[in-house]
């Protein structure tokens, strides 16, 4: 079997656990190069506003290694992850295959290039897509030049989702080098009775002072001026006192905290909605806050949000999802029962959304089998497939 080499900037609490799964699948046939390990032990988060490490094991079951290459500012900066030592990884490992998550770093570039020198196979799976930002017509040409010019060496690339996937057919890779490994995040409620998982939603609504009538409404994420928190309250008010009761509920931290709960506090005094901030919540105690919310908003403006992670995990919780078209993952999940979609900073829009999804009963499951394709397990088997066929045909 071939030996694949995975290049990742540092751990990441959402791609770890693919490693693990796909350890468990096929151990001991690839390997994760870290350029550092600043996510573990613990780093000044400037969205957050907070110096956070992930309280999830991100650096076990599977076999990894860590080059320390952080210079200067770090993951901050293009030259911040240098590629130390990957000549070294090479020449000891012999990979067969590559995987990069990132062109963004030199660590990144310096694998990609030792790997083109020895002609070994490079893959890719990255977030990248045309429709995070908004730009004008010489910044898209030149672009779309930059990337048909990287991508020149790719020989498969892995489709986080359907805007991931038209970025790749949109700069120079066929259809034919393309496989689905879609974004995901653990789920640590799906082996959970709905009993279970009621009980776990009923403790912590009883903790914020939210009734079983309530329609509590949720953010979870940095507040921050990308994420548009604000839009929220703004529709809250627009909605005012009618047949539906609500509650909000923010779960992060950011700059944008106080002028939220100045927000928050006229919207109290003038439609009787109570705000709660729970700030910064790791995530072990994530699926509680999940569970608690029937609504989970994200609004964001067209500034990077080139996904969403936050769909994910929600509707794994059972939660109702809205967000705005500039969230990518939009386009995969609009039309599923209780996702909808809603113009960038269309408070109006937004309000009639919360209404119409107020009315639905709470359920822990309608999302569950549309979510197999979005699994952690689905993504480490086509890591597997490919493994594989690679292994068969000797080919990439």
């Amino acid at each position: 079997m071939p030996r694949l080499l995975i290049f990742e900037t540092h751990p990441i609490q959402y791609r770890a656990p693919v490693y693990q799964a796909l350890q468990r699948i096929c151990p001991d046939i690839f390997e994760v190069i870290y350029a550092s390990d600043f996510s573990v032990r613990g780093y000044q988060d400037e969205g957050f506003s907070e110096t956070l490490s992930w309280d999830v094991p991100l650096l076990e079951g599977y076999p990894y290694r860590v080059l320390g290459n952080e210079v200067g500012k770090g993951i901050q900066s293009a030259r911040g992850l240098s590629g130390k030592g990957i000549g070294q990884v090479f020449h000891e490992a012999r990979p067969s295959v590559i995987l990069l998550h990132s062109l963004s770093y030199e660590f990144n570039w310096v694998a990609y290039g030792h790997a083109l020198l020895r002609r070994i196979p490079v893959w890719l799976r990255t977030e990248t897509q045309d429709a995070a930002f908004s730009r004008n017509r010489l910044k898209n040409v030149l672009r779309s030049a930059a990337y048909r010019l990287a991508y020149l060496g790719i020989d498969k690339a892995f489709y986080i989702g359907e805007l991931n996937k038209a970025h790749y057919l949109n700069h120079g890779l066929s259809q034919k080098t393309l496989m689905p490994a879609r974004y995901c995040t653990p789920d640590p409620m799906k082996n959970q009775s709905d009993s279970q998982l009621a009980s776990l939603r009923f403790t912590l609504r009883r903790e914020l002072d939210v009734s079983h009538e309530v329609t509590l409404v949720a953010f979870f994420g940095k507040l921050i001026e990308k994420k548009d928190p604000g839009l929220i309250l703004d529709a809250l008010a627009r909605i005012g006192p009618g047949r539906n009761t609500f509650s909000c509920l923010f779960v992060g931290s950011g700059i944008l905290e106080d002028a939220l709960r100045r927000k928050a506090d006229s919207l109290r005094i003038q439609h009787g909605i109570v705000t709660t901030f729970a700030g910064f919540v790791n995530q072990k105690d994530l699926p509680r806050y999940y569970l608690a919310a029937d609504i989970v908003i994200l609004p964001s403006r067209r500034m990077g949000e080139t996904w969403g992670l936050v769909a994910n995990e929600a509707m794994q919780a059972g939660c109702a999802v809205i967000v705005s078209e500039a969230v990518g993952c939009h386009v995969d999940f609009d039309g599923w029962e209780r996702f909808r979609t809603i113009p960038v900073g269309d408070v109006t829009a937004l309000a009639n959304r919360i209404n119409e999804l107020a009315a639905l009963p709470r359920s822990f499951r309608w999302a569950e089998e549309q979510l197999v394709a979005y699994s952690v397990e689905s993504a480490a088997s086509t890591l597997h497939q490919a493994i594989s066929s690679f292994g068969q045909n000797g080919d990439a």
